[in-house]
C-alpha cells in the first residue's frame, strides 16, 4: 500500500443521501475494524478482549450504518465500554451521545475540545450535547484487556486534538503491530483567517507542523486514518475486507505526517521560506 492523498468524497456534503457513501466494515488490524460504514470519516472498534473500545463516533447521520457494521463483524455494540473522542468536530464525535445512551460506555475526551466542540459547532452538522466522564492528559495510557492506548496531544486542526498509539498481536502469526491514528490532520482549520475567525493563536499551526515533523520519525506499521481519504484507505481495501494484512504499510505514516505538515507551512510562506 502506498500513500496516496486524495479529495474527500461526498459524504459530509450530502448527508440527506448518506447511504450512498456506504462502506462495509473492514479489518485494519489483529483486533482493530473500520465501522464507520461510509468511505469518509472513520470509526475503528478495538475488541480488547475485555470489552470493546470506539476511537471516535462520527456523525449522528451514520449511527445505524455503524451500529450495522458492528453487527455484521458478529459483536454486540452494547458490549462498547469506552468511547475515545480525538477531536471537537462533529464529524467525529456528535454521534456520542447516541451511543453513550445505547451501551452506557464511558467518554474520553481532551478536556480543551470538550469546551471547543461546545463553542464552535461545525453549522452543517450541528452540535448534540453528550457527557464526558473523562478528559485526556498528554502522554498517559488507557488500557482494557489487549490494549494499552497511548495518549498524545497534537493541537492544531482543533486546539485540543488528541491522537492514539498502541500495539495488536495476531495470534495466530505471534506477530505484533503498531498503530496509529493521528487525531486531525485537516489542514484548512490552520489557515490563518480560519484561526482568526475561531479566536486561535497561530501558534497551533506551528505546533502542528512541529508535531508532525517529530510525527513522522515514530514507527507505526498500520496507520489508522482519521478520514479515508487521507491515505486513500477506500481504493485500498483488500478483496477480502478481514485480511489486514495488505495494509501493514510502514512508509504510510512518515508520508502522511511530512505531507500535512507541509500543506500547512504553504500557508505561512514568509515564516518558513516557501
Amino acid at each position: 500500500m502506498d500513500f496516496c492523498r486524495v479529495p474527500p468524497s461526498g459524504a459530509l456534503h450530502d448527508l440527506e443521501h448518506i447511504w450512498n457513501y456506504a462502506l462495509p466494515p473492514f479489518r485494519i488490524g489483529p483486533h482493530v475494524y473500520g465501522v464507520g460504514g461510509n468511505n469518509d470519516v472513520s470509526v475503528y472498534l478495538l475488541d480488547s478482549g475485555k470489552g470493546l473500545i470506539l476511537l471516535d463516533t462520527g456523525m449522528k447521520e451514520l449511527l445505524y450504518l455503524i451500529i450495522d457494521s458492528i453487527h455484521r463483524l458478529g459483536f454486540d455494540p452494547r458490549q462498547i465500554k469506552a468511547i475515545l473522542i480525538s477531536h471537537g468536530h462533529g464529524d467525529h464525535c456528535n454521534g456520542a451521545m447516541a451511543l453513550h445512551a445505547l451501551t452506557g460506555a464511558e467518554i474520553w475526551m481532551n478536556a480543551v475540545d470538550e469546551v471547543f466542540y461546545r463553542q464552535h459547532p461545525i453549522p452543517e452538522l450541528g452540535y448534540v450535547p453528550f457527557p464526558v466522564h473523562h478528559h485526556f492528559g498528554d502522554g498517559e495510557v488507557f488500557s482494557m484487556g489487549r490494549f494499552h492506548i497511548r495518549t498524545r496531544f497534537t493541537p492544531g486542526h482543533t486546539p485540543g486534538t488528541t491522537s492514539f498509539f498502541f500495539t495488536d498481536t495476531d495470534e495466530e502469526t505471534g506477530k505484533t503491530w503498531r498503530l496509529a491514528m493521528h487525531g486531525g490532520v485537516g489542514a484548512d482549520t490552520m489557515r490563518p483567517a480560519a484561526l482568526r475567525a475561531l479566536g486561535l493563536p497561530e501558534r497551533l499551526a506551528h505546533q502542528f507542523i512541529g508535531d508532525c515533523e517529530a510525527l513522522a520519525g515514530e514507527p507505526v506499521d498500520i496507520c489508522l486514518p482519521s478520514h479515508l481519504n487521507q491515505t486513500n484507505l477506500a481504493a485500498n481495501l483488500p478483496e477480502n475486507p478481514m485480511d489486514y494484512t495488505p495494509l501493514i504499510a510502514p512508509e504510510v505514516w512518515p508520508a502522511l505526517m511530512k505531507e500535512r505538515a507541509a500543506a500547512v507551512k504553504a500557508f505561512y510562506p514568509d515564516t518558513y521560506g516557501i
